[in-house]
């Protein structure tokens, strides 16, 4: 089987069974990745022409907590799509608008029909897909022709120090293959090659305005800081040790070496894209 295939998988697995809870910890919501959604979402400005909006990846219904109370006058459907079961039980269970539907889904296979989507949105999950030309070409099948994307995703030297302090961990307790394996579960772009591939499939000349932005930023935490996140949103990446709560207790040793008077620092590094009709 494709090694992609695989690693597609285990990220839907950590998701459905360990991290569901996890991922809507407090903390996690409040703090890094959690915080940029937060800040991504709360920008984004629905038209008067959205009556259709999909969010792709929408895991435990953030998005849909934020635009279902700053829209609640609209006559707005919205559907989240997610691969992960857990995590749309969590978000069914929390979120009970009645214009708001949860399906199983992934950016690779939208169950929603050609150009019904008003506007397309996608926070921290087009980063996991296991193809980022197929997921994009499924997004403009169920796009309408004016239609709108907002994506934020993981720009490529997102954490890059950070996680060289975690694979330095890793190789304690994984082989080289291994490692190389679970750093292979992120498709990893930068903004010019993310830019072009968007346009392989959009046309700009004649329908759409395009805005790529790498959005930088130290963030600091303490040890129980870092350790929430991580263990929400990358747990996947060590399936294979067997001793998991050695591996984080190993972690959040070194991470205390790293430990200055602002905190530990993580470099964080996005992409903010908006396609936009013309």
């Amino acid at each position: 089987m494709d090694k992609r295939v695989i690693n597609k998988q285990i990220i839907i697995e950590n998701y459905s069974e360990k991290s569901s809870v996890l991922y809507d910890n407090n903390i996690n919501k409040n703090f890094l990745y959690g915080e940029a959604t937060k800040r991504f979402i709360k920008n984004i400005k629905l038209n008067s022409k959205d009556f259709v909006v999909a969010d792709i990846g929408c895991g435990t219904g953030y998005v849909f907590e934020i635009l279902t109370k700053k829209y609640k006058e609209k006559k707005i459907k919205f559907y989240g799509i997610d691969p992960a079961k857990g995590m749309l039980k969590v978000a069914n269970k929390k979120i009970k608008d009645k214009r708001t539907k949860f399906i199983n889904g992934s950016f690779e296979k939208i169950h929603l029909k050609n150009n019904s989507v008003d506007r397309v949105i996608s926070t921290l999950a087009l980063h996991w897909v296991k193809s980022i030309d197929k997921s994009l070409k499924e997004l403009k099948r169920v796009l309408k022709s004016k239609g709108s994307v907002d994506i934020l995703m993981i720009e490529k030297s997102d954490g890059k120090e950070f996680k060289k302090l975690v694979f330095r961990v890793m190789k304690k307790f994984l082989s080289n293959k291994q490692i190389f394996n679970a750093a292979n579960l992120i498709n990893r772009v930068t903004k010019k090659e993310i830019t072009k591939k968007i346009i392989k499939y959009f046309d700009l000349k004649k329908d759409y305005n395009l805005s790529v932005k790498i959005k930088k930023k130290l963030i600091y935490g303490n040890c129980n800081d870092h350790i929430k996140w991580w263990q929400a949103r990358s747990l996947q990446i060590i399936s294979e040790i067997k001793n998991k709560k050695l591996f984080i207790n190993t972690l959040k040793k070194e991470l205390d070496k790293f430990k200055t008077k602002k905190g530990i620092q993580f470099d964080l590094s996005l992409l903010e894209i908006h396609l936009l009709e013309k």
